[in-house]
C-alpha cells in the first residue's frame, strides 16, 4: 500500500460480517409485502445497495409506497439485530495500523447514519480514527453508481487516483472503478473472489488481516 495513500473502506461485508443481518432483515419486509425474492436475486439486485434505489429499481408490491419510508422501516429491523453483527478477522488492528502509519481514512457505506455510527463505534470501536463517513443519506444515487466514493475523496481535498478502497460487493466494485479509485481491493467476504476481480478489483483478500496487507510490521 503506498505510503500515506488515503484508505477507503465499504462497511458491510468489508469491516464487519453483517450480511446475514441484513438478509434477515430484507427477509423481514419481503414478508410483510407478501413477495419472495430468491438468494440469486437478491444478490444481483438488493445486496450492497441503499435500499431506496433496490425499492425503486426492482418491481414488487411496494411500487406504489414511499421508498424513503420504505427505507426507514428496513432499518428499524436492522437495529433489532445489530447485536449479531460480528467483525470481519483483523478489521480493528488493520484501522489501528494505518491510522498509526499516517493514513487518512474514510468509509463509505450504503447504510444510513444511525447504522454506520453504531458499527463503527460499537461493535469496530474505531469512530475516532474515522476522518469522514457517508451514508446512504448523503447521495443521491447509491452503489455501483460512484457518487459516494467521490463525494469522499471531494470532502478529503484527494484525487481518487491516490486512494486505496476495499469493498466486498460487485456493486461496490464496481463504483469504485467508476470513480477512478487508483487501488481497489476486493474483500471475499459475501462474493466470490472471482466476481470482484471481474467487476475490476485489482486483488483480493479473504479478511482483513494486517500482516497480509501490510506486512508483518504493521
Amino acid at each position: 500500500m503506498p505510503d500515506g495513500a488515503p484508505v477507503v473502506f465499504d462497511l458491510d461485508g468489508t469491516l464487519v460480517r453483517s450480511e446475514h443481518v441484513h438478509r434477515r432483515t430484507w427477509a423481514l419486509f419481503f414478508a410483510e409485502w407478501g413477495a419472495e425474492v430468491d438468494d440469486e436475486t437478491y444478490r444481483q439486485r438488493f445486496m450492497g445497495r441503499r435500499a431506496t434505489d433496490a425499492l425503486r429499481e426492482v418491481d414488487g408490491p411496494w411500487r406504489a409506497a414511499d421508498p424513503d419510508e420504505l427505507a426507514e422501516r428496513l432499518a428499524g429491523h436492522g437495529a433489532d439485530l445489530a447485536d449479531e453483527v460480528e467483525v470481519v478477522p483483523g478489521a480493528p488492528a488493520l484501522l489501528h495500523a494505518l491510522a498509526a502509519r499516517g493514513h487518512r481514512l474514510a468509509v463509505v457505506t450504503s447504510a444510513r447514519r444511525g447504522w454506520a455510527h453504531r458499527v463503527l463505534g460499537d461493535v469496530l470501536g474505531a469512530a475516532e480514527l474515522i476522518e469522514l463517513v457517508v451514508t446512504a443519506e448523503d447521495v443521491v444515487r447509491g452503489k455501483p453508481d460512484p457518487e459516494g466514493y467521490l463525494a469522499a475523496c471531494r470532502r478529503l481535498g484527494v484525487a481518487p487516483g491516490s486512494c486505496v478502497a476495499f469493498e466486498d460487493s460487485p456493486a461496490g466494485v464496481s463504483a469504485l472503478v467508476a470513480a477512478g479509485v487508483g487501488g481497489i481491493v476486493g474483500v471475499g467476504t459475501t462474493a466470490r473472489p472471482a466476481e470482484l476481480t471481474a467487476a475490476g478489483a485489482h486483488r483480493t483478500v479473504p479478511d482483513l488481516a494486517p500482516d497480509r496487507l501490510l506486512g508483518p510490521a504493521a
